[in-house]
């Protein structure tokens, strides 16, 4: 007598069932896009129909928008426009825009000169604790600073702050300068 094989996948309705709801998922969110384009479909002309209405209703001489609407939509639609024009820029934004010298004459120069290595963990400690930190690159060093300030009272008190570290990584020697 020949051997018999099995002529059927023993697991063929399990992997059936999973198809069916992967299906049944996919024919939802099918349904859910289609009512959800016939939904804005219907107030669009709903709206359209109404603003019609009163148009026709009103006379030739009736506004649809009073002027303070028509006013506030126009602004917000050049505000859209100059935030979108700003985004598509990808120039970045000068450290003279973000903090004008004028609103913000103060910073705290930190240490005097660093090489690459030394200035990345200064200011990697000086992040740490909360502070803004601006990189200034000469030729070869680096110099580091907290900052801006708008007020040299302000900047005491950060220098004061900053005066009380006394880890591994960071200088004695910080001062407060007015910026240039």
């Amino acid at each position: 007598m020949a051997p018999q094989f099995e002529k059927y996948d023993t697991e063929f309705f399990s992997k059936n069932s999973k198809v069916q709801e992967i299906e049944q998922e996919r024919t939802r969110k099918k349904a859910v896009r289609l009512l959800t384009l016939i939904t804005g479909l219907i107030i669009i002309s709903f709206t359209t129909g109404l603003v019609m209405g009163i148009k026709f209703a009103g006379g030739a001489e009736k506004k649809i928008v009073d002027e303070n609407t028509y006013n506030a939509v126009n602004n917000i639609s050049t505000r859209l426009t100059d935030m979108v024009k700003d985004a598509g820029s990808n120039i970045p934004k000068t450290a003279d825009k973000v903090y004008p010298k004028d609103e913000f004459p103060f910073v705290i120069m930190v240490g005097k000169d660093y090489d690459e290595n030394s200035f990345q963990s200064v200011a990697r400690y000086l992040s740490s604790k909360g502070h803004t930190v601006i990189v200034s690159k000469n030729e070869k060093s680096y110099r580091l600073y907290t900052g801006p300030y708008k007020t040299e009272s302000d900047a005491r008190k950060k220098l004061s702050e900053i005066s009380l570290y006394k880890d591994d990584p960071f200088p004695a020697n910080a001062q407060i300068i007015r910026r240039n």
